[in-house]
C-alpha cells in the first residue's frame, strides 16, 4: 500500500469529494465506523481490570470530527461508558467535523475545556486520542501541549485517530506528542510513519480503508510502501480441493548444532502451521535434541563432525533433501563449525528457493568475496547481521544508514530480496522497498526470527515470487504476535508457531 505526504493525502481526499462525489462527511462516517471497530477489539483484548470507560478527546479539525464519530459508534457497539473531554464545543467546529459533532448522542456526556486534569481520568479508561490531524507542523499551541503531557502521563491505555497527535506526518518529527499503544490510520498511511521517530510513539499500527478511488491512488507517486492486511489476503486465497501434501509445498530446513539444537525445529513447526504440506528437518547426528511436540515433522540425522557441526561430509546427504524440497531454509542454529563455509559454498550451488538466516548470513558476510547467492533467495537479516554483511560486501559506508537504505542497498547489490528485522520490518528487492505495519514487542524474544523464517520459505515452496512471500510472510509473522493472549511480555516463540493459523484465518476466509 503506497505511503503519502500530507499534501496528496488532501489531494486525495478533494479528488474523492471534487470528483467522484463520494461527500466528505461520508468519508468521515467511514474512517470513524472503521476506527470505532479496531478500538473495540482493542480493548476486548485486555483484561477486564484494564477496560471500563472510552474517553475521547477531540480537537477542532477534522482529526476531532472522527472522533466525534468514533464516541457514537462505540457507544453503539459495547457495553462500555463514554465521555468526550473537547477542545472548543461543536458549533465552533466547521463543515464535515461539525456536521457529526452536533448529531452525538445526549447520553454520551461532553465537557469542553481548556485544560485537562489528572482527576479526570479514572484507572480503567482507555484515551481516543482526536486532537490534531495531518495538517501539524512545528511547536504546537496551548491547550494541546498540556493536554498531550498529561495524557502521557497517565499510565492508562492510547488510541490516536489517523495518527498520534503532535507528529509530522511528513516526516516522522515532533517537539510533543502522544505516545500510542496502537494508531488507526485513515485513507492511505502516511510517509512520516517510517521517518524520524514517528516508531517510537504509533504502536500497534492499523489502517481503515474509507473509499479513495483506486483510480486516483494508482496516480500517486511514492517511494516506499507500508504493508497491511489488505495487501496479503490475495496471497492466502482458496486452496484447490484435489490438493495433496506434495502439491501444497515441501520444505527442507537445514540447522542446528550441539550449541542451537532447537532453532530448526523452531522454524520447521513455523513452516507446517502456515501451510506446508511436507517439512524435512536436517539436523547434524550429535545434537541431543528431539521435537515430540510436532510429530508430523520428518527429522533426519546428518553425520557430521565431532563437535556437533554439519560438515563437508554431510553434503552427500543433504543435497538429496534439498533436491526434493520445493524451498529450504539455511542457518537457524547453524553455529560456528570449521567446515561450515565450504559446506555451505557446496549447498548454494544448487540455486533453490531458499531462505537464508542467523549463522548462514554471518558466514556469507565473512566470505562474501568467494560467496555467490543463488537467485529467487530470502535473507533474513537482524540489524547486527546487516551491518556485517553491509561491511563483507563492500558497503560499509551504510552501517549507519536508515534501515530503508540499509535493506535496498544490500538487496541491489546481491540481486535479492533482504528481510530487515526489527520494528516495522523492512522487506527490499532491487525494484521495491516496503515497511511492515503487523508486530508488536512481544516478538522481541529468542527465536520468533526462526519462525519467520518458516513462514516465508512456506510461501515460497507455494509458488509465490520471494518478494511477495517475504511480504506475506514478515505480516502474518506480526500479526501472530497481536493475536497473543500472553500480551507483549509473555509471548515466547514456541507459542508465536500455534497463533499463525489464527493470523492467517483473520487475513483469508480460505486460509
Amino acid at each position: 500500500m503506497k505511503t503519502v505526504s500530507v499534501k496528496q493525502m488532501r489531494e486525495l481526499d478533494r479528488k474523492t469529494i471534487c470528483e467522484a462525489e463520494i461527500e466528505g462527511k461520508i468519508l468521515m462516517e467511514r474512517a470513524g465506523a472503521g476506527a470505532a471497530e479496531f478500538i473495540a477489539a482493542f480493548s476486548e483484548s485486555l483484561d477486564s481490570s484494564h477496560s471500563r470507560r472510552y474517553v475521547i478527546l477531540a480537537g477542532k479539525g477534522n482529526n476531532g470530527g472522527d472522533a466525534y464519530v468514533v464516541a457514537r459508534h462505540l457507544l453503539e457497539k459495547t457495553n462500555k461508558k463514554v465521555a468526550i473531554f473537547a477542545v472548543c464545543a461543536p458549533e465552533e467546529l466547521s463543515g464535515d467535523a461539525r456536521w457529526h459533532a452536533q448529531r452525538t448522542p445526549g447520553e454520551i456526556p461532553r465537557e469542553i475545556r481548556k485544560k485537562l486534569h489528572r482527576e479526570d481520568f479514572k484507572p480503567r479508561d482507555i484515551i481516543i486520542d482526536g486532537l490534531l490531524g495531518t495538517g501539524v507542523s512545528g511547536t504546537l499551541r496551548e491547550p494541546y501541549p498540556q493536554w498531550i503531557k498529561l495524557v502521557n502521563s497517565l499510565d492508562l491505555p492510547v488510541i490516536s485517530l489517523d495518527l498520534p497527535s503532535g507528529l509530522n506526518a511528513d516526516d516522522g518529527s515532533f517537539s510533543t506528542a502522544i505516545r500510542a499503544d496502537m494508531t488507526v490510520t485513515m485513507g492511505l498511511p502516511k510517509r512520516g510513519f517510517i521517518l524520524g521517530r514517528a516508531p517510537e510513539i504509533l504502536g500497534i499500527l492499523k489502517f481503515v480503508d474509507i473509499g479513495i478511488p483506486e483510480k486516483f491512488v494508482e496516480e500517486v507517486e511514492s517511494g516506499f510502501e507500508m504493508i497491511f492486511e489488505q495487501d496479503i489476503r490475495k496471497f492466502l486465497g482458496r486452496i484447490p480441493p484435489l490438493s495433496h501434501k506434495k502439491s501444497r509445498g515441501i520444505v527442507c530446513v537445514i540447522g542446528g548444532s550441539s550449541l542451537f539444537p532447537g532453532a530448526p525445529f523452531l522454524a520447521a513447526c513455523a513452516a507446517l502451521r502456515s501451510g506446508s504440506g511436507l517439512v524435512t528437518v536436517a539436523v547434524p547426528d550429535k545434537i541431543e535434541f528431539n521435537n515430540p511436540e510436532m510429530l508430523a515433522l520428518i527429522t533426519r540425522k546428518i553425520p557430521g563432525d565431532s563437535e556437533g557441526f554439519f560438515s563437508e561430509k554431510s553434503i552427500s546427504r543433504i543435497i538429496p533433501l534439498i533436491g526434493d524440497a520445493d524451498s529450504a531454509i539455511i542457518g537457524p542454529g547453524l553455529g560456528n563449525g570449521s567446515e561450515l563455509p565450504v559446506f555451505l559454498e557446496k549447498i548454494l550451488k544448487m540455486s533453490k528457493r531458499t531462505v537464508f538466516d542467523a549463522d548462514a548470513l554471518n558466514i556469507f558476510a565473512k566470505f562474501a568475496g568467494k560467496t555467490k547467492i543463488p537467485p529467487n533467495s530470502v535473507l533474513t537479516p537482524h540489524p547486527g547481521e546487516i551491518k556485517r554483511l553491509l561491511r563483507g560486501f563492500g558497503l560499509g559506508s551504510l552501517t549507519d544508514s536508515d534501515r530503508l537504505t540499509q535493506a535496498s542497498a544490500l538487496a541491489s547489490k546481491l540481486k535479492t530480496v533482504v528481510v530487515l528485522k526489527g520494528h516495522q520490518t523492512v522487506i527490499a528487492s532491487p525494484e521495491r522497498v516496503c515497511v511492515n505495519s503487523s508486530g508488536t514487542p512481544g516478538l522481541a524474544s529468542a527465536g520468533t526470527g526462526d519462525v519467520l523464517t518458516g513462514i516465508i520459505a512456506t510461501f515460497l515452496a507455494q509458488d509465490l515470487e520471494p518478494f511477495d512471500a517475504a511480504v506475506a510472510g514478515v505480516f502474518i509473522h506480526g500479526l501472530a504476535a497481536e493475536l497473543s493472549p500472553s500480551g507483549h511480555r509473555g509471548l515466547i516463540a514456541d507459542e508465536l508457531i500455534s497463533l499463525l493459523p489464527a493470523a492467517m484465518r483473520r487475513t483469508s476466509p480460505f486460509a
